[in-house]
């Protein structure tokens, strides 16, 4: 039943149509290395960014760590509401649909980068590596070697907290768009330090966005008591 209602939901369809223009316009009309080469060309010819203490140190490290950090707190602050759910049920339960969301979305992330073997713009002879650009839905050749660049992963640090959307949705409603703009702003920003960095094209980061509206709003809808309200229905 709850499949049925999350494959029904129109904001759903929504997402995946937005998402199938995107990547008609990047990947199969050459958005994608068109906006690689601008950036390829911006920085000499080479991925001078590639090691920058901005992109990697602060921009790539720093924020997953501190992601770890927030996470954490996330997870903790999930037990504590759950051994309190008799006074505060309705906060363990968005407590609980956030964790599940950020842990789904980051799995989901990291399961589809492992097995869809795709190269990262930096791999490609066109940008100074040794192999030829292949779109997402085209078999790559066996004699290649086997990569990991699709989706975004790094971007998912950023992108996985929309579900703070739902989650004030829940708890603050009058919060609930700044919440999504923390996720967006957030996913932006290491997502673009990864395009400088070559290391992913941004059709990589507006699927692993798609990918973690799609596992906020469905924990929360497996979660969540509170019916859609025609207001709610946005995302």
């Amino acid at each position: 039943m709850l499949i049925k209602q999350f494959v029904s939901d129109s904001s759903v369809h929504r997402l995946l149509f937005l998402y199938v223009i995107a990547w008609l316009l990047l990947d199969v009309a050459g958005g994608d290395i068109w906006l690689a080469s601008k950036i390829y060309a911006m920085e000499g010819y080479q991925w001078s960014l590639q090691q920058h203490w901005l992109t990697e140190s602060i921009l790539h490290r720093g924020a997953r760590q501190l992601n770890y950090v927030c996470c954490a707190v996330v997870l903790i602050a999930t037990v504590v509401a759950n051994f309190k759910r008799a006074k505060y049920k309705q906060l363990a339960d968005s407590m609980l649909a956030l964790s599940l969301a950020l842990l789904s979305a980051f799995v989901l992330v990291a399961y589809l980068k492992a097995i869809t073997n795709i190269a990262c713009p930096w791999d490609l002879a066109v940008f100074g590596g040794t192999e030829p650009y292949i779109h997402l839905l085209q078999k790559r050749p066996s004699y290649l070697p086997y990569k990991q660049c699709f989706p975004a992963g790094h971007a998912s640090v950023g992108y996985a907290w929309v579900a703070l959307y739902y989650f004030f949705r829940q708890v603050k409603p009058g919060w609930r768009f700044a919440g999504l703009a923390t996720g967006l702003i957030s996913g932006l920003v290491l997502g673009i330090a990864q395009q400088l960095r070559g290391a992913h094209f941004l059709s990589h980061d507006i699927t692993t966005l798609l990918l973690s509206l799609l596992c906020a709003k469905f924990c929360f809808m497996l979660i969540s008591e509170t019916p859609t309200t025609k207001e709610s229905t946005y995302v």
